[in-house]
């Protein structure tokens, strides 16, 4: 994520809070982050799982912005589609070639 118009300091002081459907998940009163997407990571691991669009607002006390973003999750993560080869597509490592 790029956000030209919002700074971010590890001292400064950040409040963020996670909102589904109207309902607070998550709430946090800190400092110590690096970047947006640390806020985004952090907020979302103490929310844990949930479904449909939330919103988050992000306030920096420090410098006196607010920026507020909206996140889309799914009940389920996708689970990755395996690949099963066929024994013909098999090679046999040598040490003699």
């Amino acid at each position: 994520m790029n956000y030209n118009s919002t700074s971010l300091s590890v001292n400064d002081q950040i409040f963020a809070t996670l909102e589904v459907g109207g309902k607070t998940m998550a709430s946090v009163s800190k400092t110590n982050f690096a970047s947006i997407d640390d806020i985004v990571r952090f907020i979302c691991a103490m929310a844990g799982r949930f479904m449909g669009l939330a919103r988050l607002n992000i306030r920096n006390k420090t410098q006196g912005w607010t920026v507020n973003l909206a996140l889309a999750s799914r009940q389920r993560t996708p689970q990755p589609a395996l690949h099963t080869a066929l024994p013909s597509q098999y090679r046999q490592a040598s040490l003699f070639n």
